[in-house]
């Protein structure tokens, strides 16, 4: 099958779903897939780490991970006992602009999968014997990553780049303090900001969508916050001025983090597009994009070398990192600046962009192979508000950015004047 018709039959599964609006606001978006026996249940709501204080870092995740450990009139154990025995899977999570929630099943059990998803967003009971068990876990989880270099260099850059009542100038996952501090209380009360109005839930399989409605109905129709729904207005964030610099010594390790990092743009900005090709090129394709073939590959400099675009409903750091032999450290981020600054002097080559078009187009279709990609894809059209014809029209959208529009996003973003370092490893 060749690509262009594989990327029509993509778009098939995309524009033939079923978008539905409960009366209470929520969405819901169903795709048939009658060549599968499975359903995948994706779903997420608005309310993230940004709606959480910067003294309760860490609150989202904590509230999101212990939906599971007892909702209605079921236990943790129980909630695990009835997916297993129908070999089953349900789970939730938080992030820093939104929550999820999952679900897996053959599909004549998806109404248990739906009744379960249910009782976790509506009914979670916070059980603090459970609470306690997954306060050490997500603890634990902490004392590893904060002993790892990247983890600390990427902590270090976000608060450089923000100021500190922004919440991109922390990680969601909070801090080892910030957990400890939090309470069942502090579960309850920010769970109160889940609402329907702000939730999304995708489902994909072999299951006719006025039979998924009437479910759906059933199990969150009554659904009714007794708070308004969150709203978060991001705040400015710091005006770059020069080169600002964080060195954290961690003794014992054999490995430094770099990361050097601008402001970068939301999803919905005009230049997005133009910004991930940009990525895509400088820190993406291949072995790390041009900075992975020319630090790593051949200058020799980093074990691992590549770059990131934050945007999502806010706009979050536009990054390149590597991870290096403490001795290489400066050479590296001489390396880094150099070739941020090549890339918008002089833009992409005709192959370089070409290259990262195909690979774009290419993994676009790639993702809505499986029912759990179709339900990821469909979740996040519907948070964009990008339409149901998305991928059809993806392809021409990508197609159309010209070099030059990616010399100017690459100008106006990637400066070697104003930006941050952060790096972590050993001590001198």
């Amino acid at each position: 099958m060749s690509t262009s018709t594989n990327q029509i039959h993509a778009a098939q599964t995309i524009t033939t779903a079923t978008r539905h609006v409960l009366p209470n606001g929520m969405v819901t978006l169903i795709q048939r897939n009658p060549s599968s026996p499975t359903i995948s249940v994706r779903g997420e709501l608005q309310v993230g780490a940004v709606h959480e204080s910067p003294e309760q870092n860490g609150l989202a995740v904590f509230t999101a991970a212990a939906l599971i450990r007892g909702a209605g009139n079921r236990n943790f154990q129980e909630i695990v006992t009835a997916t297993e025995s129908v070999g089953a899977s349900v789970n939730a999570g938080g992030g820093m602009n939104a929550s999820g929630f999952a679900g897996r099943a053959l599909a004549e059990d998806l109404p248990l999968i739906l009744e379960l998803l249910a009782d976790m967003l509506i009914r979670p009971t916070f059980p603090e014997v459970e609470l306690e068990r997954l306060r050490s876990q997500i603890l634990m989880g902490l004392r590893e990553s904060e002993q790892e270099p990247r983890t600390q260099a990427s902590r270090a850059a976000r608060m450089l780049l923000f100021p500190a009542e922004h919440p991109y100038s922390r990680l969601s996952s909070g801090t080892q303090a910030s957990v400890e501090a939090l309470t069942r209380d502090d579960l309850v009360q920010f769970h109160k900001g889940y609402h329907p109005s702000t939730a999304a839930i995708s489902i994909v399989g072999d299951v006719e969508p006025t039979a998924v409605i009437a479910l759906l109905e059933q199990f969150f129709g009554t659904w009714a916050a007794s708070n308004p729904a969150a709203k978060f207005v991001f705040p400015n964030a710091n005006q770059i001025d020069g080169i600002q610099r964080r060195d954290i010594a961690m003794p014992g390790k054999s490995q430094s983090d770099v990361i050097w990092a601008v402001q970068g743009l939301t999803r919905m900005s005009p230049d997005y597009y133009a910004a991930s090709i940009a990525n895509m090129i400088l820190g993406r394709i291949g072995m790390g994009g041009r900075l992975g073939e020319n630090i790593r590959e051949q200058q020799g400099l980093a074990y691992y070398c590549g770059s990131s675009l934050d945007a999502d409903v806010g706009a979050g750091p536009w990054a390149a990192l590597a991870g290096v032999n403490p001795a290489n450290v400066e050479r590296a981020v001489a390396a880094i600046v150099h070739e941020v600054g090549r890339f918008a002097a002089d833009g992409p080559t005709d192959e370089e962009l070409s290259d990262a078009r195909d690979f774009m187009t290419g993994s676009t279709v790639l993702g809505l192979e499986t029912n759990d990609g179709i339900a990821g894809t469909l979740l996040g059209i519907e948070r964009y508000g990008l339409g149901l014809d998305y991928i059809s029209r993806y392809p021409s959208i990508i197609r159309s950015i010209s070099a030059e529009q990616i010399v100017d996003v690459a100008r106006r973003y990637l400066s070697t004047e104003h930006y941050v370092i952060a790096v972590a490893g050993p001590a001198e």
